[in-house]
């Protein structure tokens, strides 16, 4: 399936989330942005999946409803947030690694690490590279 460019106008600043400047007054658009380019570096082993209704990766700016990109090309490396195969389930958990051992940690303080045994082989089914928040009216 070939990819669909779909090319948005990219404004030539940041926005600030505070006051705004008073020299921002006008601006035109400079660039585009193809967000399958800024997003997806392997499409073939892309997707996207919905966070569940939970709060435990709030920590780590995913919360209920958000829309993940996972790449299932993208070698995890410890303090990746990750897609995870765990007991029978999938799972979104940040990759850690202490004494060889691997953890999966949420982003609540409140819930306890997994601790993944020596002798089972933990299944990531790919890293979370980017998500997204709906804003207008979640």
């Amino acid at each position: 399936m070939a990819a669909v460019v779909l090319e948005l106008p990219l404004l030539p600043v940041r926005v600030t989330c505070g006051f705004p400047s008073p020299a921002e007054d006008f601006f035109g658009v400079t660039d585009l942005l193809d967000l399958n380019q800024r997003c997806i570096d392997n499409p073939v082993a892309t997707f996207f999946v919905e966070a569940d209704t939970g709060e435990s990766m709030e920590g780590f700016g995913i919360g209920p409803g958000d829309t993940l990109v996972v790449d299932r090309s993208k070698h995890p490396r410890p303090g990746d947030v990750v897609m995870v195969l765990w007991e029978g389930g999938f799972t979104v958990k940040q990759l850690r690694q202490r004494a060889g051992r691997f953890e999966l940690h949420s982003g609540n303080p409140a819930n306890a690490a997994i601790l993944v045994p020596e002798d089972v082989e933990l299944d990531v089914w790919g890293v979370v590279t980017w998500s997204f928040r709906k804003q207008l009216r979640r």
